[in-house]
Formats: C-alpha cells, sequence, structure tokens
C-alpha cells in the first residue's frame, strides 16, 4: 500500500499575515466625517473627476490625466469648493 497523503507545493502561495479583520485601530468611527466623506466623494464625481481614498485618510483626484493630492478630508473639500463642486 502507497501514501497517498496530499502535501503542499513547494512554493505555493503563503496565506500567514492574511486576515480579514477590516476593523482595526486607526478605524474611522465618525459617522458625521464618514456621510460627509461618502457625500463629497460622488458631488466630485459627477463633475468628472475619479476620487481614490487612500490608507491614511488621504484622497487622490484625477481627471484628464491630471491628478491632486488631497492630505486630509479638509483639503478635499477645499478642493471641490475651488472647482465650484461643492460649497
Amino acid at each position: 500500500m502507497t501514501d497517498t497523503t496530499i502535501e503542499k507545493a513547494p512554493g505555493a502561495c503563503n496565506t500567514e499575515g492574511f486576515d480579514t479583520d477590516t476593523h482595526k485601530a486607526d478605524f474611522a468611527t465618525n459617522t458625521q466625517n464618514s456621510k460627509a466623506i461618502a457625500t463629497q466623494i460622488p458631488e466630485l464625481a459627477l463633475a468628472g473627476h475619479a476620487v481614490h481614498k487612500l490608507r491614511c485618510g488621504d484622497f487622490l483626484v484625477c481627471k484628464y490625466g491630471y491628478t491632486y493630492y488631497a492630505q486630509d478630508f479638509d483639503a478635499l473639500q477645499a478642493f471641490a469648493c475651488k472647482l465650484g463642486v461643492s460649497k
């Protein structure tokens, strides 16, 4: 009788370190700010701007190959006001 155990192939993908916990210590708990962000991004999108929310609470706004980096939500709001997208 032969051994039929299945072994992991060498060099296979290592899933160690991956987790599904999305609520880390830096998870945004301010729902008022979250609602404002959820409103501001679609306003910019309706004006033709693609808004990418980055890891550290910063944003990248793109249109026609140009980009604008907003360090925080206040900077994003100021940029939207400058464009005339929001007041």
